[in-house]
């Protein structure tokens, strides 16, 4: 029984953590403070006031040639937004321009995925 249980809370906390996001805010010159969430899969998301939402899949990562690790993510709108790995600067360029913008970053933490129900074409909750 001991190990029955001991299976389901080591199942429990493997299924919560894989599901988690991580959620960081960005402050940069000409928007107002944008929120970044990271999701599993590679899916990113861009948001900031009012109603502006866009997405991105994946980073590009290289190294500069200081040995510098940077990581690029590039929304659908052309926005990119860089991050200094080794560092923990962050820069933002916005599209039509390469310009890249200091930005100022706030601690990433731990948010729940929200698991949202499936509806087929007639409204019908797939179960």
């Amino acid at each position: 029984m001991r190990k029955l249980l001991l299976a389901a809370g080591l199942l429990t906390l493997f299924t919560s953590s894989a599901r988690s996001e991580t959620e960081f805010q960005i402050t940069c010159p000409g928007r107002a403070v944008m929120t970044i969430s990271r999701a599993q899969h590679g899916l990113t998301t861009l948001m900031w006031p009012q109603r502006h939402f866009q997405v991105a899949s994946g980073q590009v990562r290289h190294t500069l040639e200081n040995g510098a690790k940077v990581a690029i993510t590039r929304f659908r709108n052309g926005d990119r937004l860089i991050i200094n790995q080794s560092s923990g600067k962050v820069w933002f360029a916005y599209r039509n321009t390469n310009k890249l913008l200091p930005c100022s970053r706030s601690a990433k933490r731990e948010v729940e995925a929200i698991t949202l129900e499936r509806f087929d074409d007639r409204g019908h909750i797939d179960s």
